[in-house]
């Protein structure tokens, strides 16, 4: 079971489940990817101002975090099995997680 007050979360990609984790070390990558800060992230995934490439910028690092050894190529195929909508909202999800951790 995930425990939301520790920064984990499942996500579910279609058919795949993973165990997912924010640590501050995860926000940071996230940032760094996108080249600016979390607030700003979520700004932009509530103005629909994302790409596929940073969708996938932001689940990888937080299904590393969940201590899952994982390919950025199979995140990209787990995407696009199960659609680019489902996969904006395990992003606003995580998104979501993210500014609620650590509090």
């Amino acid at each position: 079971m995930s425990n939301p007050k520790r920064g984990e979360l499942k996500i579910v990609l279609g058919e795949k489940k993973y165990n997912g984790k924010v640590t501050l070390d995860v926000i940071m990558r996230i940032e760094r990817q996108m080249g600016k800060g979390i607030v700003k992230i979520a700004q932009s995934l509530s103005e629909g101002d994302i790409t596929t490439e940073q969708i996938i910028g932001v689940i990888t690092p937080v299904v590393r975090g969940g201590g899952n050894d994982i390919k950025e190529a199979d995140i990209k195929k787990d995407i696009w099995e199960c659609g680019l909508a489902e996969s904006l909202r395990v992003c606003s999800e995580i998104i979501a997680q993210t500014l609620g951790a650590g509090g």
